[in-house]
């Protein structure tokens, strides 16, 4: 009986009871277990290790490499790793993380490796420091690794990373390219500047990661078409395809040698994985594209760029030269020829030519003492065309002559550098003149001028020198209305909001009733979508216009939209009181709407608008007859 008892079966009228020695000995038991139990996995929990390694010691410049953080013993760490500073050789691409769970004779290893993608830059010898890992709040440091850049590629059996030969891609099958149209140039004489990738193979994107630092150039982008274009290149008896991937103009701003950054670039690349055996059932025997590919991130950078920059020469500077290298024309003119004393006139200073006129100062005029002149107002007219700036650089003087007569406003000089011809030239305007009529007398009476000069009269209010009348009222305050209105208004106030309070919540307790109270809204809603793709897709344009007319319908007669049975709709619309003409309109428009929808491209359809205007004049109609 105590056996069965022991086994959880009492029979009736019979109590199981159990020994309070042998009760004690289980539990010693089960915590001797316990604790035997907790001693090998206490041991493994303080078997963590940290490790760097290089997923390719040596690489060559403008060349990808991974630096690997691998933890043991745990996949808890606290936060990313801390890496060593390698802003000197080295720009961070990306990074990732890999987990791994293994068990070998009975025992369980876990581990978790950080994936950190980074360009080699520069060419030497680098030490990587150690990297930091914290891990249930103690800090733990990998050793330092070293890595070699060279300009040579990797040799056989260094290593390599993702995109590196091991992939099957080399230096050779994937590159950035940087030309200029010169090395040597002058102070803001533009040099051009075009990036190029070339790659034998199968990209499938790319992104910049790194523009360029121009230091010391003024910096304009030039137009590029929105697909590359992409053309093929035989170089050294080797095939590539070849796309521009970015054009600047750089005007130098100063003399000296000055270094282009190279420009990164990361790339999708599809390498094939292959079976074990060698066979994929979906490629083709030559290795061309295959469902089991895989894409790896490539990285790739151009060279750096030197460019020597010259000053323009000092002999035979004119005492006018404005800094300008390229070509100017001059042109000056007033937009009038006859003003009245105070008055203003404007005379506009226009430069046209090539080169960086968005740096052009303006022009140093000799007014006459007769002019009151004010700083210039700037405007540009300036493009980018073949590699350069060209336009027009407009400066408009305003100028209020004070005394009468026939005023001349001097000539207007400038020199340039042609870098064409290596000489300087100088570009000279006419003199203007100007008749002012009047009274000098008036000279102290602001007049009309334009937006820059602002007349004092305008901004001064007249001041009354006479109290205003005051009137005495014999009305008590009770008998006016201003009185009885304030004294009503908090009652007024309290109706219209017990009323709005009705309204909401029949909405919200009465379906039919809130459809019937937002059908014209969202009608509206929906006619102004379709609307907005009436210049897009066609069939979006007809489904919208549709459901615009049939969601009025539903919500007006408290019927589901979806399913709607056109015979049965137009049934309750009659009983409601919708006119036969108004349906015959209405299930037209939507049969229009549905033939178009499903029209094949190129169907001639109905303009747009019209389509709109038949829609919202059914709309108020349905709108009218069911309301009545």
């Amino acid at each position: 009986m105590r056996t069965l008892a022991a086994r959880g079966w009492n029979p009736p009228g019979i109590r199981a009871t159990v020994h309070p020695s042998w009760a004690r000995r289980s539990i010693r038991g089960l915590i001797a277990l316990l604790a035997l139990a907790a001693l090998p996995a206490a041991a493994h929990a303080q078997d963590i290790g940290v490790r760097a390694f290089l997923g390719a010691n040596q690489v060559g410049v403008g060349r990808q490499f991974v630096l690997n953080v691998e933890v043991t013993g745990t996949q808890q760490v606290d936060g990313q790793p801390e890496l060593p500073v390698m802003d000197d050789f080295a720009d961070y691409l990306g990074s990732g993380s890999s987990s791994s769970f293994q068990m070998v004779n009975g025992r369980t290893t876990v581990s978790v490796t950080y994936q950190y993608r980074f360009l080699a830059l520069a060419e030497g010898t680098f030490e990587i420091g150690p990297v930091s890992v914290s891990v249930g709040g103690v800090s733990r440091q990998t050793e330092p690794v070293s890595l070699v850049v060279s300009d040579a590629p990797p040799p056989p059996g260094a290593g390599a990373g993702a995109g590196d030969p091991a992939d099957g891609i080399g230096p050779d099958d994937l590159f950035v390219e940087t030309t200029v149209s010169k090395t040597r140039t002058f102070e803001n004489d533009p040099v051009t500047v075009e990036y190029r990738i070339f790659t034998r193979v199968n990209v499938d994107s790319y992104s910049i990661t790194t523009l360029p630092q121009a230091a010391g150039f003024w910096t304009e982008e030039l137009e590029q078409p929105e697909a590359p274009q992409v053309e093929r290149v035989v170089r050294d008896g080797v095939e590539y395809l070849t796309a521009t991937i970015r054009r600047v103009a750089l005007f130098p701003t100063g003399a000296g040698s000055r270094t282009l950054d190279p420009l990164t670039i990361e790339a999708q690349v599809r390498v094939p994985d292959r079976t074990p055996t060698g066979l994929d059932p979906f490629g083709d025997f030559f290795g061309r594209s295959s469902l089991f590919d895989r894409r790896v991130p490539v990285a790739a950078a151009s060279q750096p760029v030197t460019i020597e920059v010259l000053r323009p020469p000092a002999e035979g500077r004119p005492a006018s030269f404005s800094g300008h290298v390229g070509t100017l024309d001059i042109a000056t003119s007033t937009d009038r020829a006859e003003v009245a004393v105070n008055e203003a006139v404007t005379f506009r200073v226009d430069f046209t030519g090539t080169g960086n006129l968005r740096v052009l100062p303006p022009p140093e005029v000799t007014f006459p003492v007769e002019f009151e002149a004010f700083p210039p107002e700037t405007r540009d007219r300036i493009a980018v065309s073949g590699g350069n700036l060209s336009g027009t650089r407009g400066y408009d003087y305003v100028l209020i002559p004070r005394v009468p007569g026939s005023l001349t406003i001097p000539a207007v000089e400038i020199s340039y550098f042609d870098a064409a011809t290596g000489a300087y030239r100088t570009e000279r305007s006419q003199p203007l003149e100007v008749t002012v009529t009047g009274d000098a007398a008036g000279a102290d009476v602001p007049g009309a001028v334009p937006s820059a000069v602002e007349s004092l009269r305008e901004e001064i209010r007249f001041i009354h020198t006479e109290p205003p009348a005051f009137r005495r009222t014999d009305i008590p305050l009770h008998r006016t209305a201003g009185f009885w209105v304030i004294l009503l208004l908090p009652v007024a106030a309290l109706g219209g909001a017990t009323v709005l309070r009705r309204h909401r919540d029949r909405i919200e307790g009465d379906v039919a009733y809130a459809r019937v109270r937002r059908a014209g809204r969202m009608a509206r809603k929906r006619l102004a979508r379709a609307r907005s793709l009436a210049s897009g897709d066609p069939r979006a344009f007809y489904a919208e216009v549709a459901g615009a007319l049939e969601g009025l319908l539903a919500d007006r007669l408290n019927i589901a939209e979806a399913g709607l049975v056109r015979e049965d709709a137009g049934r309750l619309a009659a009983e409601r009181g919708v006119s036969q003409a108004t349906l015959d309109r209405l299930f037209a428009c939507l049969d229009d709407c549905d033939r178009q929808r499903f029209a094949p491209r190129g169907t001639e359809r109905e303009a747009p608008e019209r389509v709109l205007e038949r829609a919202a004049a059914l709309m108020g109609d349905l709108a009218k007859e069911l309301s009545s």
